[in-house]
């Protein structure tokens, strides 16, 4: 089984000072021993935009949250590079529900999802996504 994670879950998986850390870290790792895991190159860009960006006690630097990158999750995950067909989707997705703002990003998580043919979406912001409605995708909060 494919298994999509968006931003929200690879964040809590790399970072112990966030709640629910533990939960998905082990939920990755399953994924990436007992399936296929996958994320997009969307992802990578929001990852390191919130990890030097998260008011932790022990912040994450630059040269740190590249590493996390690098080496937590390009080597384990399947990467999808997002294609401009696929952002214009994601466009479509929102604009015809009326949506406006970062619901794009969500959209472009959703999207990637469903073209690598993903069963589930791992993610901690579950009313966000329910709102675009996927399909064929389990909506899961690690």
């Amino acid at each position: 089984m494919k298994i999509y994670f968006d931003t929200s879950a690879l964040v809590t998986a790399l970072v112990d000072q966030l709640p629910n850390h533990e939960n998905a870290l082990s939920c990755l790792a399953s994924a990436c021993r007992d399936h296929e895991a996958v994320t997009s190159t969307h992802a990578l860009a929001e990852i390191y935009a919130t990890l030097t960006a998260l008011p932790v006690s022990r912040r994450i630097q630059p040269g740190e949250a590249r590493a996390m990158i690098a080496d937590g999750l390009q080597k384990k995950l399947r990467i999808l590079p997002l294609s401009v067909r696929l952002y214009d989707r994601a466009i479509a997705r929102v604009a015809g529900r009326g949506m406006s703002s970062g619901v794009i990003y969500d959209a472009l998580h959703l999207e990637g999802a469903e073209v690598a043919g993903c069963r589930r979406l791992n993610t901690y912001n579950l009313g966000d996504f329910q709102r675009l409605e996927p399909q064929g995708l389990d909506l899961v909060a690690p």
